[in-house]
């Protein structure tokens, strides 16, 4: 009997010890690499003498990204979106673009979709660079407005356009297919730390990852989000913008082992702030409280 569970007892040290694995971001050409991205966002700020104002939005991103080519610093990956949805509610009034709607903008938007976007990405899976976009990219969009608009609304229109498809709204919805993945061989369980800056919102975010199980081809991992006031970041000019902004939160994903993808994340943060107003020479502050729930699918 002790011989059997000496055995055993190797046995299950030699299983555990199979268990390491180096995690990477490997595309493959040829391949697609699907991901949708849910984010549902509640915004209240709490005005003195008037009480809450609340803003309910919600983003629905979907998009294909490939390999376009190999380089020393990792690959350079073309992203190109297969859905916008964007809805945002407040004050009794609503506030949508759609690239499912039938609406002029909508068709505008719709224009966009399958176009690439470039970025490079290093086989930890974080994004280096993204390329400049072409100047006629738009080009399809402006025309399908000017169907209908005149120049000074059509104008309007596209700068709101190229809002929603800003360099950051892309990044996002390609980062929520990646992990940022710590580069040694990783036992189970196994914890790593990653800081990173949030420019848009001046604050330093500390996300630490917990690997707690491997099955077949999936990875299950666990993550505690600690987002605190960058004392570095720029301030901003804007006369209507975030300042003091700190929180927390927690997330839960499945990646594939062999590409590094995700096959699916759950996550929600708890944020507060300061909604700043400069008008007039004048300074208000508002305090601001976020809640926000993600959830992102991408292939198995």
């Amino acid at each position: 009997m002790r011989r059997l569970l000496s055995v055993l007892f190797v046995f299950v040290a030699f299983a555990l010890q199979g268990q390491n694995i180096k995690l990477e971001f490997k595309p493959v050409k040829g391949v697609e690499y699907p991901v949708n991205l849910e984010v549902n966002q509640t915004t209240t700020l709490r005005v003195p003498m008037m009480g809450d104002m609340v803003t309910e939005s919600e983003q629905i991103l979907g998009a294909v990204v490939t390999l376009a080519e190999e380089t020393e610093q990792g690959y350079v990956v073309e992203a190109c979106l297969t859905r916008v949805t964007l809805r945002t509610s407040a004050q009794g009034q609503t506030k949508v673009y759609d690239s499912e709607g039938e609406d002029i903008m909508s068709q505008a938007i719709r224009s966009l979709m399958g176009k690439p976007f470039k970025m490079l990405v290093s086989p930890l899976g974080q994004v280096l660079e993204q390329f400049p976009v072409p100047e006629d990219m738009f080009a399809e969009a402006d025309s399908t407005l000017a169907t209908q608009y005149a120049r000074r609304r059509r104008a309007t229109a596209m700068e709101e356009i190229k809002a929603i498809f800003k360099e950051a709204t892309i990044k996002s919805v390609v980062e929520s297919g990646l992990t940022k993945f710590p580069g040694r061989l990783l036992a189970v369980p196994s914890v790593w730390t990653e800081d990173d800056t949030s420019e848009e919102l001046g604050a330093l975010v500390t996300v630490q990852q917990r690997l707690t199980a491997l099955e077949g081809n999936c990875a299950s991992l666990t993550a505690t989000i600690v987002v605190m006031p960058d004392p570095n970041a720029k301030k901003q000019e804007a006369s209507q913008r975030i300042e003091n902004i700190s929180g927390s939160g927690q997330a839960t994903s499945t990646i594939n082992t062999d590409s590094g993808w995700v096959v699916q994340s759950e996550g929600t943060q708890h944020l507060k702030g300061t909604f700043v107003v400069e008008q007039g020479g004048m300074v208000q502050t508002i305090d601001l409280v976020m809640d926000v729930k993600t959830k992102a699918s991408g292939v198995r």
